[in-house]
């Protein structure tokens, strides 16, 4: 059963935890989606009550924006020991190599996991390639780094050499989606934001959006699909998508028909995969929603779903109805960054994807500079986190645990 909860009830509950000094606003999006709570410390312990009241509002508002932190404080450890509030923080696979390959490509998915060295992260790049920009200081292999830029580590504080260009955007996903135990909640921390503008007032050009030409996803879907898939921010923002808000505008005959689908997900071609349910059901708000219900999020790297039952044709025909669907513009939000903002989803109840970016960067006023976690399993009012080698050994890369609590 769903229990809405509305802007002044955590608002409310927000002051009584945090202080007065605390403002909410919300929600930010046109689909009710997105709250806003101004005047947080996450540098700081919370309490079971702190953590509480931020719980419910990223289960009945799908992402939460913390503004106003002091990076100065939020160093990246206390940033991971925010996170383990939310789920057992997940070693990225671009930080570790699985069976000698990039824990993100395709391919080999069995064999030894091996962390990568510190050396050998995009922190390096991005320490190498301007004098007046280094990356914060952490170890972790939990951590993205988001960037928009890199130097060569033999030549640091040498910007890169190569002609500069506008990156066209990535393409509508959640945050591994293809693993038995998906990713639940993803975060970003701010470090810098782009500030420089074209004669256009935009941070880049609008970018080719012909449906003639498909990249970076595969070629056949319909034209107002792929327009709409291409229509992306141009400064910097990152756009989300409320599948929450996109099930309830759903018939009662198709929500039926979703809660019924299973689809097979793979690591590789080949693999027999494993059935997953793309309607999900949030355990504190009672909110359904859709999670990642589309054929192809990752041409290239991971192979397409088929819905149980369906043929691959039939499968991408009703995948790709339902994704034009979710990309209609009242269920899209725009999420601008600035510097220290924390910006947290739920990856069960929301689609997102990169925007457009400047690559090749001359100046670092042009760089987007972002720290991600992402975290599985269940939420923890206290710290530390109680979860058992074995779940952390089936779940989480080399069993990876947090050791700031």
């Amino acid at each position: 059963m769903t229990v809405s909860m509305t802007t002044e009830q955590i608002a409310e509950r927000a002051r009584r935890c945090f202080g007065h000094a605390v403002e909410v606003t919300g929600p930010l999006a046109g689909s009710g989606a997105g709250l806003r709570l101004q005047g947080l410390d996450l540098a700081e312990p919370l309490s079971p009550d702190q953590v509480g009241v931020l719980l419910d509002a990223l289960a009945h508002f799908r992402l939460v924006h913390l503004p106003g932190q002091d990076l100065q404080k939020l160093s990246l450890p206390l940033f991971e020991r925010f996170a383990n509030h939310w789920g057992a923080p997940v070693p990225h696979p671009s930080n570790f190599l699985r069976g000698g390959k990039p824990g993100q490509s395709d391919g080999v998915t069995t064999g030894p996991i091996e962390m990568r060295p510190h050396e050998q992260r995009a922190t390096a790049h991005v320490n190498a390639a301007f004098d007046d920009l280094s990356c914060m200081s952490h170890e972790s292999p939990a951590v993205l780094v988001v960037a928009n830029f890199r130097g060569d580590p033999s030549n640091p504080g040498r910007p890169p050499t190569g002609p500069e260009s506008t990156a066209r955007g990535g393409t509508w996903h959640t945050d591994i989606e293809y693993e038995p135990l998906p990713i639940y909640v993803s975060m970003f921390l701010v470090h810098r934001a782009p500030t420089p503008r074209e004669p256009d007032g935009h941070w880049v050009q609008s970018p080719e959006t012909s449906p003639n030409d498909p990249k970076p996803y595969f070629a056949g879907s319909s034209d107002t699909l792929m327009t709409r898939r291409k229509q992306l921010p141009r400064d910097g923002e990152t756009a989300f998508v409320d599948t929450a808000a996109a099930f309830a505008a759903l018939p009662a005959d198709a929500q039926a028909r979703c809660r019924r689908m299973r689809v097979r997900r793979r690591l590789n071609e080949g693999d027999p995969g494993w059935l997953a349910p793309i309607v999900r059901t949030n355990p504190r708000s009672g909110l359904e929603s859709l999670h990642s219900p589309i054929w192809a999020s990752r041409p290239g790297v991971r192979p397409p779903v088929t819905i149980d039952g369906e043929t691959e044709g039939a499968s991408r025909q009703l995948l790709d109805e339902l994704e034009a669907h979710l990309l209609q513009p009242e269920f899209r939000y725009d999420h601008a960054h600035a510097p220290g903002d924390v910006t947290i989803w739920d990856n069960y109840m929301t689609l997102h994807n990169s925007p457009p970016m400047k690559v090749g960067i001359r100046s670092s006023d042009d760089a987007r500079l972002m720290y991600r976690l992402s975290c599985k399993g269940e939420p923890a009012l206290t710290l530390p986190r109680q979860d058992g080698a074995a779940w952390l050994d089936a779940h989480i890369a080399a069993g990876y645990r947090s050791g700031v609590v």
